[in-house]
């Protein structure tokens, strides 16, 4: 009688314990990396916006989950770790097949990158959220064709977060 009784505490407690599991895995947060914008242009002095709104956009879709209960975003210098540990070129022709490397060892579930294009006093934005496990964009919640005076280029992150957020 006690052997039965303990065969049933142990298949309980086996219970819990994969149902814990479970319920963890499947409620935990996901983790998103915020990469560097690319610039389209090529003019080397437009690169500093490739990092600069790189980590505006981030600290923007921080602040609209501060307690993290939906998404986690991924620390900038760790993205930039990541990058930097696979010696990645952007003018690379495998710039883009290398970039997934990259994103596969930072565990995430998805990733937003974007890019720009100068146009005389005018700057073109786009930012769009991937899935990494198709590794391609989502159709929806993307930022398309933002248009911002040179000199106000900052003033189109909040446009590009509350089109993303929608789909963090």
């Amino acid at each position: 009688m006690m052997v039965m009784s303990m065969k049933k505490i142990s298949i309980f407690v086996v219970g819990l314990i994969v149902f814990g599991t479970l319920f963890v895995s499947l409620s935990a947060q996901q983790r998103i990396a915020v990469l560097p914008f690319k610039n389209l242009d090529g003019k080397l002095e437009f690169n500093e916006w490739c990092f600069n709104l790189q980590d505006s956009l981030a600290k923007s879709l921080k602040n609209m989950d501060i307690q993290e209960n939906q998404f986690r975003i991924v620390p900038i210098d760790s993205v930039e770790f990541a990058l930097a540990e696979l010696n990645l070129d952007p003018d690379n022709p495998q710039y883009f097949t290398d970039l997934w490397k990259a994103v596969k060892k930072m565990n995430v579930t998805k990733v937003v990158s974007g890019e720009f294009n100068v146009q005389g006093e005018t700057i073109i934005i786009n930012a769009k959220i991937y899935d990494v496990k198709l590794k391609l964009p989502l159709p929806n919640n993307q930022a398309r064709d933002v248009f911002r005076k040179v000199n106000n280029v900052y003033d189109a992150i909040p446009e590009i977060t509350q089109a993303l957020f929608p789909g963090m």
